[in-house]
């Protein structure tokens, strides 16, 4: 991508369509989607962990937002069929933590808890940061100094289905590979964490992903 002066507007990356299936190879429909937490799927890379959120009631909105790494950039709005799926890169913008098969201390808190105070919320159990998934992964509270970055998703009516198309934020995820190369290298492979994702991601519910999830 591109490189951006402080404060100037990007595009969201273009990446490969990866169509999202559940685990058993088949598509997902969006109406599968449960609301209860959020689901993973790698994207744009296999070694980048992504929340698939169904809002509900809520309906999510675009916002000018801010990158450190990457820049300004607008958010892509929900889609669907009421506007209310989102995705984001699930690693926590203040020191990568991000869900791994062991352990995820990032998570979607569909109902209120000590962290999140209100329902609907994305917590990180790690350092106390908050985010509200309904405007574009901002930040509530904590230590994190930007929002969590945006997938684009790219909807079909006819199917159901659910398609990652792009991202913002190769050089926060450029970071997150130099700081994590060890650890990825040992699940995925040398350069396997670098793979960029085609054709279709499997999405899996978080509590199936990560062995534990701790809630805060």
């Amino acid at each position: 991508m591109a490189c951006s002066l402080p404060g100037t507007a990007v595009a969201l990356q273009d990446f490969a369509p990866a169509r999202l299936v559940g685990e058993d190879g088949s598509p997902l429909k969006a109406t599968e989607v449960g609301t209860a937490e959020a689901m993973v799927f790698a994207y744009p890379y296999a070694g980048v962990p992504c929340f698939l959120i169904n809002l509900g009631a809520k309906r999510a909105h675009a916002h000018g937002l801010t990158s450190s790494d990457d820049g300004g950039y607008t958010n892509p709005p929900g889609v669907g069929r009421a506007g209310n799926l989102v995705a984001f890169v699930a690693i926590c913008t203040h020191q990568l933590t991000y869900p791994t098969p062991s352990i995820s201390y990032l998570r979607y808190a569909s109902t209120a808890s000590e962290l999140a105070t209100a329902p609907g919320r994305i917590v990180c159990c790690a350092h106390g940061s908050v985010f509200d998934p309904a405007e574009g992964g901002q930040k509530i509270s904590g230590p994190a100094p930007n929002p969590l970055l945006p997938v684009r998703l790219a909807y079909d009516p006819a199917n159901d289905g659910l398609t990652a198309t792009g991202t913002v934020g190769e050089k926060f995820l450029q970071r997150f590979f130099q700081n994590y190369k060890a650890e990825l290298i040992e699940r995925f492979g040398p350069g396997g964490y670098r793979q960029q994702v085609t054709g279709t991601t499997t999405a899996i519910a978080l509590g199936r992903y990560s062995r534990r999830v701790p809630a805060c």
